[in-house]
């Protein structure tokens, strides 16, 4: 699949969008991890016993598969997703022929970060440092 590259715009618009499932997505992840945390002891190992195990094996798959489907269909959008846990998403986009990334956490409201690719997300930038060079750019290709 080839890379989807947004302008600042068109970034903004996906994350109000995807907000909704990005949401979903982080409880899924929680489900999952409470799920596969969970233990059940029981004094005998009656027939109860085996099917509760399998319906609990059943619903982490369930939700695992959910997950998956969530995670793959944000890429599809051009969603660059390095860490669930923190919700850290980013977007290719080219400044003066270069390739950066936005940042978005979903708990900011817009893009608010940058950073050059292969930099890691201690190296974020303010977006205002380059969002007037970057809209001076998108003028200059139309």
């Amino acid at each position: 699949m080839a890379k989807v590259y947004f302008s600042i715009k068109q970034a903004n618009e996906l994350i109000q969008k995807i907000r909704p499932d990005v949401e979903k997505l982080l409880l899924l992840d929680e489900q999952l991890r409470m799920l596969d945390n969970t233990r059940i002891e029981f004094d005998d190992e009656g027939m109860e016993h085996y099917l509760l195990q399998v319906e609990l094996n059943k619903n982490f798959h369930e939700k695992n598969l959910e997950f998956y489907t969530l995670l793959g269909e944000l890429i599809r959008k051009g969603c660059v997703i390095k860490d669930v846990e923190e919700t850290e998403i980013d977007f290719f986009s080219e400044l003066n022929g270069k390739e950066i990334l936005f940042c978005w956490k979903v708990s900011e409201d817009k893009i608010a970060f940058w950073h050059n690719v292969g930099e890691d997300k201690t190296k974020r930038r303010l977006i205002k440092e380059i969002e007037h060079k970057y809209y001076e750019q998108l003028h200059r290709m139309k």
